[in-house]
């Protein structure tokens, strides 16, 4: 007699099994014909496509003679089709997807053979005009006359092969229908099973599990000093003492689990204290100091030794250093070593000790090396060097140091970078400073001095010339309003460093500036500012002062080495996104090589293309011996400035 709960669902899903298998084999077989009556449709269906991409590319061949792609794809397309007809009339191989085929069965529904002799019959004739499209020259009476038969016969082909399709699809709907019917009478006898087995499952299953469940439920809530009472001698019986069992092992977890969440919980909050201080100064000799005093009293450790990485020296050179002297053996310690290499491509910290690692920290001295964790210093994929942990004693940090060693780590790679950037910053800041002075100097000062020396010696000149005092005089009343110029000078640069804002002008305003202050020396030749449609455009106050400084740099040159007669100022747009202003003389000329070559003392050029540079332009001088010269400064409008 059959008394276990296993043996008696067994018999039941034995008897399920089987009918099941007798079910699975009837429907991968109708699966395997749907399957195949799939592809025949999918096959058929595209053909269809194929007459309309034949039709298509018969058209574009006649608007496009001498497109080559259209009378290739055509080829292809009749091709494919024809070889895909044949095998669905015939059976055998039809080209499915590029690079391979598909073998198909010929058809036995008498429907489907006649809708298929339509097909073949329509084909002919279509097929004999698309030859004559193939082997004749577009634009001739009898390319006409094809094209014109291909798109009468196009519309009755496609409508036979809609019908052969539809005729695939009633064939593959009958095989689904006859599926139906098999598979219903498996699901009748399925479910008597099912119904046979339910009550077997209710009496021996349901009702102790319920019992049980209200066990479980205690036991999900956290009741876990209740017991779990026994229930009979099957199977029922033994999920009872298993339950119980679990139960017992859930309480001692439990209050484990408890008291690693306190201690993770300290750990936590240690890390972050050590991120938060670490973080909070971008000094990075602090961070250094402060990464391997908090490591070490973090990990309980005897000594902490941070290393960056020299990649010129091949060495990982101490940086930081944290506990009892005798703890060093040295500074560097090589890279070379695949030990080294493998700690370095680590993403985690490494557990080391005299039994294993053997010597990587070099740095550190023998005895210190008998517990010691390394873990390299990682921003994003680049290691830029390692923090060790290192004690005398054997065993002293568990695996939980060790994945706190790497966050540890990590936190302190982010912080040494951002006060690597931090610094780098500031030198970027100060030269790039330095570089905006030096600029406002030359353009303002030192082109004043340079012109204060002239008239100088204009003076010197002609006081020694004897009979010149009144000349002397009225150049010495010139170079009296040029110092006055000069200290403006100064006084807009002081202004200028202290970033006051300024009202907003247009550009061919600040040039037009430009042109009255230099029309005021009478000397120089007269300067004409043309603008077109840029004429109201504005720019940021740094942008157009960098344009006015090149502007007033190309004209000072033009005035001092040019002997021109005029000079032009012109402003224009050179297209939606891009500013041109060239000053243009109708001066002497000169090699530009030469003068690049001749550049040492000489800044204006440089520091005109260093202008430029800033706008994201660039400064090109066109100059020849007798045919004047030109300095063109071209830079893009960033975000569509206003024009007026």
């Amino acid at each position: 007699m059959i008394v276990s709960l296993r043996e008696r669902i067994g018999l039941l899903f034995v008897a399920f099994f089987a009918l099941v298998a007798i079910s699975v084999g009837a429907t991968f077989l109708a699966i395997e014909a749907q399957q195949k009556d799939a592809l025949i449709i999918n096959l058929a269906g595209r053909q269809r496509m194929l007459l309309q991409a034949m039709t298509r590319h018969a058209l574009e061949l006649e608007s496009h003679s001498r497109e080559p792609f259209h009378r290739a794809a055509l080829v292809e397309a009749v091709t494919t089709f024809e070889s895909t007809r044949q095998a669905l009339e015939r059976g055998g191989p039809a080209p499915y997807v590029p690079g391979q085929q598909v073998v198909l069965p010929p058809p036995r529904d008498p429907t489907v053979r006649e809708a298929l002799a339509q097909v073949r019959a329509r084909w002919t004739s279509m097929e004999a005009m698309v030859k004559i499209m193939l082997t004749t020259a577009p634009n001739t009476p009898a390319f006409q006359q094809a094209v014109t038969a291909l798109e009468e016969q196009s519309l009755p082909l496609v409508k036979a092969m809609d019908e052969a399709v539809r005729a695939f699809e009633r064939t593959a709907t009958a095989k689904v229908h006859r599926l139906r019917l098999i598979q219903s009478i498996f699901v009748t006898v399925a479910a008597l099973l099912v119904l046979l087995g339910y009550g077997l499952l209710y009496r021996m299953v349901v009702r102790p599990l319920r019992l049980l469940q209200g066990v479980a439920a205690d036991i999900g809530r956290g009741e876990l000093a209740r017991p779990v009472p026994m229930l009979g001698r099957d199977e029922i019986a033994q999920l009872a003492r298993s339950l119980e069992s679990m139960r017992r092992c859930l309480q001692a977890a439990h209050e484990d689990l408890e008291a690693q969440v306190a201690r993770r919980t300290q750990e936590l909050e240690a890390l972050y204290e050590v991120s938060r201080e670490i973080s909070s100064r971008l000094e990075i000799e602090h961070v250094l100091r402060s990464v391997t005093e908090k490591a070490r009293e973090l990990l309980d450790g005897e000594v902490a030794v941070l290393c960056l990485l020299d990649q010129e020296r091949g060495t990982l050179a101490m940086e930081a250093f944290s506990g009892p002297e005798q703890a060093l053996q040295g500074i560097r310690m090589p890279t070379q070593s695949s030990l080294t290499a493998q700690v370095l491509a680590q993403e985690r910290a490494l557990s080391c000790g005299l039994d294993n690692c053997i010597g990587w920290c070099g740095i550190l001295s023998r005895g210190f090396q008998e517990s010691h964790l390394a873990a390299p210093l990682r921003v994003g994929d680049r290691t830029i060097g390692a923090l060790c942990i290192g004690s005398r004693q054997t065993g002293q940090f568990s695996s939980e140091a060790t994945h706190l060693l790497t966050r540890l780590a990590n936190v302190a790679a982010i912080a040494l970078e951002n006060a690597r950037l931090y610094t780098q910053a500031e030198r970027i800041a100060i030269l790039e400073e330095r570089q905006r002075i030096a600029a406002e100097m030359h353009d303002g000062l030192a082109q004043t001095l340079s012109f204060l020396g002239l008239k100088v010696d204009q003076i010197t000149e002609l006081i020694e010339g004897g009979n010149a005092r009144a000349s002397a005089i009225t150049e010495l009343h010139r170079l009296r309003k040029v110092i006055d110029q000069a200290s403006q000078e100064v006084r807009h640069a002081i202004t200028s460093l202290q970033e006051e804002s300024l009202a907003p002008e247009s550009l061919c305003d600040r040039l037009k500036k430009t042109v009255k202050e230099l029309a005021m020396d009478r000397e120089g030749p007269p300067v004409q500012l043309i603008a077109d449609s840029a004429a109201s455009l504005h720019l940021s106050h740094g942008e157009a002062e960098q344009v006015v400084r090149v502007v007033r740099e190309a004209l000072m040159n033009a005035r001092r080495h040019a002997q021109a007669s005029q000079i032009w100022i012109r402003l224009e747009r050179k297209s939606e996104k891009e500013i041109a202003v060239i000053v243009e003389d109708d001066g002497c000329g000169f090699v530009p090589e030469a003068v690049a070559r001749q550049a040492e003392g000489h800044f204006g050029l440089h520091i005109m293309r260093a202008r430029a540079a800033r706008l994201g332009g660039q400064v090109i001088v066109d100059s020849a011996p007798g045919q004047g010269t030109r300095v063109v400064l071209t830079w893009p409008l960033v975000g569509g400035q206003p024009t007026g």
